[in-house]
């Protein structure tokens, strides 16, 4: 008599401000909406089994985790050369710390006059994730700052603190959740700082919330975001006197739907919805307030592990409270291409179209069209160099069109576990401004070291 062996695999989840001022009724209306079918939407969800995990193999010159799709010179594992961690109790704490030196040869590209200088740099980062079999929480902090040699009007410091947590209700279902603090600043190569007779970084801070819910049915996957953000400017002052009045603190919340149909694994069919309204905390800016709305489609495909792509494409139309200001819409969208030639070779396409917020009087806001092309090669298993080509065209409708082209080359020498050098080079291109505003060019070197847990 035969016996037949049956393999039992067990089941297992994948882990894969100042208040606003009231909404008109109507755009509350379709945010509440919005965000009222994406949470039901992840709370319906089916759990399904799971395979059981297979033991790790020991490592290999090319292992399996090497060629499965998906997998980039990035995100490539190097297991005697990727940080360790540290493991406190359920929690995997990561830290890093960069610091080196760096050379400009324009800070201060609006004057009309180059100026050269020095710098220091340094980065921490610093994060605590679960890696529970169900659910999920994370603490991360990071800090990045800048000082130079002899302008210290151009010295900016950086920092970020956040939690996040993602609760499992299925094998595909969740909900999750996070606040992020965030300190950042307009750099002075932004058009509008120049346009706004500044040249230095202009400091900002914003909180953001985020809940969000991801449901499977069969084949249909659906995903909900809600994001409420503030954006506070600083005033800023040289030798007494107020260069920067800041009067645009604004408030947003931006609601979001994505529904993925899979037609096979790894080939889905893509529809998007976004609302977003923004509101302006001074009484006398009320006219800027506006009400945003997008719709866009398209695929994700993965063509044998060779291509990945992911491409969406749509229409997006912005109004004003203000009778006087002019709408803008137009065509939106997205997207990403991958193409992995080789193992040791990936190349990244990625274009955007969105609308953004401008500081200045003169300009509410502006249509930003961005690309980028990035080529990584690992030239030894321990060494990366990276070549990246990237475009940026702003369209104003109140002063003309802004059109910037940076050129950037570095590598990555990953001497250890813990230690790592890092270089680059970056040129920044004014290919063409408004009539009275300097056309330049940027030249920026950085050498850095890397410690890492």
């Amino acid at each position: 008599m035969r016996l037949q062996k049956k393999n039992v695999a067990g089941r297992k989840a994948d882990t894969a401000a100042p208040s606003l001022r009231p909404f008109p009724s109507w755009r509350a209306s379709c945010l509440h909406g919005l965000v009222a079918l994406a949470i039901p939407a992840a709370m319906a969800g089916m759990a399904a089994p799971a395979h059981a995990q297979s033991a790790p193999e020991p490592p290999q010159t090319m292992s399996p985790q090497d060629t499965q799709r998906g997998v980039t010179v990035r995100s490539r594992p190097r297991p005697d050369y990727d940080p360790a961690g540290v493991r406190l109790s359920g929690f995997r704490l990561d830290g890093a710390v960069e610091a080196g030196v760096g050379y400009d040869d324009n800070v201060q590209p609006g004057t009309g006059e180059d100026v050269e200088d020095g710098f220091f740099a340094q980065t921490v980062n610093v994060s605590a994730n679960s890696f529970w079999t169900r659910h999920a929480l994370g603490l991360t902090a990071s800090q990045s700052s800048r000082q130079h040699f002899s302008n210290s009007n151009q010295n900016w410091n950086d920092f970020s603190v956040g939690i996040a947590g993602r609760y499992d209700i299925g094998r595909a279902s969740s909900l999750r959740a996070s606040y992020t603090h965030t300190r950042s600043h307009l750099e002075v190569d932004n058009f509008d700082v120049q346009a706004g007779g500044l040249n230095e970084p202009i400091p900002y801070d914003s909180d953001i919330f985020l809940v969000g819910g991801t449901a499977a049915f069969n084949r249909l996957a659906l995903t909900g975001t809600a994001e409420y953000r503030t954006i506070r400017y600083e005033n800023s002052d040289v030798n007494g006197v107020r260069v920067f009045n800041n009067v645009n603190d604004y408030d947003t919340i931006l609601g979001e739907v994505q529904a993925a149909y899979s037609i096979v694994e790894g080939r889905e069919i893509l529809t998007l919805v976004r609302l977003q309204d923004i509101n302006y905390q001074q009484s006398g800016q009320s006219g800027r307030d506006s009400f945003t709305w997008e719709v866009q489609a398209g695929i994700n495909y993965d063509l044998t592990g060779l291509w990945q792509a992911r491409l969406l494409a749509g229409y997006r139309e912005r109004t004003y409270d203000s009778p006087t200001l002019k709408t803008l819409s137009g065509p939106a969208f997205e997207g990403q291409l991958t193409y992995l030639p080789t193992q040791l070779t990936t190349a990244t396409l990625a274009v955007s179209r969105t609308i953004e917020e401008s500081i200045r009087a003169s300009n509410v806001s502006y249509t930003r069209t961005q690309g980028r092309l990035t080529v990584d090669h690992e030239l030894l298993r321990n060494v990366i160099v990276t070549g990246e080509l990237r475009a940026e065209h702003r369209d104003y409708p109140q002063q003309g069109n802004v059109t910037d082209g940076i050129v950037l080359v570095g590598a990555q020498w990953l001497l250890n576990r813990n230690m790592s050098v890092l270089a680059s080079y970056q040129h920044t291109e004014r290919l063409s401004a408004p009539d009275g505003a300097r056309e330049y060019g940027i030249n920026q070197f950085q050498v850095r070291l890397r410690f890492a847990l």
